[in-house]
């Protein structure tokens, strides 16, 4: 298997924030390690066992206790890999993420146990805690949240520390990559970067890539924009959307992603 890449930031001499990035052949999944003066904080999991697994093992090589897991959302390449090398945490995620993954999660498991045989999980963990939307205080950190709905998923948990900077967007936030789009109804999700994007000293940290700054997120709001209206020009002919999306942005990674959100975009096209 190919090596991941590893982040690290310092938010102050006692905080620090860790983006683990496994490589494009799987998508740029990235998934985070908020580091507090005695625990640690961790958001999403990776889609395949191996790097799921590899992901565990960087995080209790930091040498202190994990003190919860956040789930973002309810797509396999950030909930698998909790099943996988979390599953002795506390998890915690959207009462509407939980919902769907007691409705679907081993639907999803077993479809993709067929492409990805022994890299998928043996089950699905489902989380037992509910994320309100009131500010927590954890390890002296202040982490407040937002629920966006309608966006890249229908319910997507958002995580803020207001005191230093950061907001961790996942998979509102693609940084450097193709974008996972299954509707050409995305205001709420173009409004809410917009509103992001206003900050422009803000840390963000992507569900895919690397942490980003303000022009990423204005980045992905042109993308999205575009797209769309690709969807809308090229329907029903996603060959000829993809060639149109890749001439425009041939520098972003994973284009694969086009090839599995294509045939449910233009389902909905149609």
């Amino acid at each position: 298997m190919k090596p991941f890449d590893v982040k690290v930031i310092d938010l102050s001499e006692e905080v620090r924030i860790h983006t683990f990035i496994c490589p494009e052949d799987f998508l740029s999944v990235a998934t985070h390690v908020i580091e507090g003066p005695n625990k640690l904080i961790v958001v999403d999991g990776q889609l395949v066992n191996y790097y799921a697994h590899a992901f565990r093992k960087y995080v209790d090589d930091i040498g202190k206790p994990i003190e919860r897991v956040y789930l973002s959302h309810d797509h396999p390449d950030h909930f698998f890999g909790l099943s996988a090398a979390f599953y002795d945490l506390p998890i915690y995620a959207l009462p509407e993420t939980i919902d769907s993954l007691i409705e679907s999660g081993e639907t999803i498991r077993s479809e993709l146990k067929h492409i990805f045989g022994e890299g998928v999980p043996d089950f699905i963990v489902i989380p037992e805690h509910k994320v309100g939307l009131d500010d927590q205080l954890i390890d002296g950190i202040r982490f407040s949240f937002d629920r966006v709905t309608d966006a890249e998923v229908k319910f997507q948990l958002v995580i803020k520390l207001p005191d230093y900077g950061v907001t961790i967007l996942q998979d509102l936030l693609y940084s450097g990559s193709h974008v996972y789009i299954e509707s050409t109804a995305l205001e709420n999700w173009t409004d809410y970067l917009e509103e992001m994007a206003t900050h422009e000293k803000m840390l963000f940290m992507p569900g895919h890539g690397e942490p980003a700054d303000h022009k990423e997120v204005l980045a992905n709001i042109d993308y999205i924009k575009t797209v769309v209206g690709l969807a809308i020009k090229y329907q029903p002919d996603v060959a000829a959307y993809k060639a149109a999306v890749l001439e425009l942005y041939p520098d972003r990674m994973a284009p694969q992603i086009i090839d599995i959100y294509g045939p449910r975009l233009f389902g909905e096209t149609q």
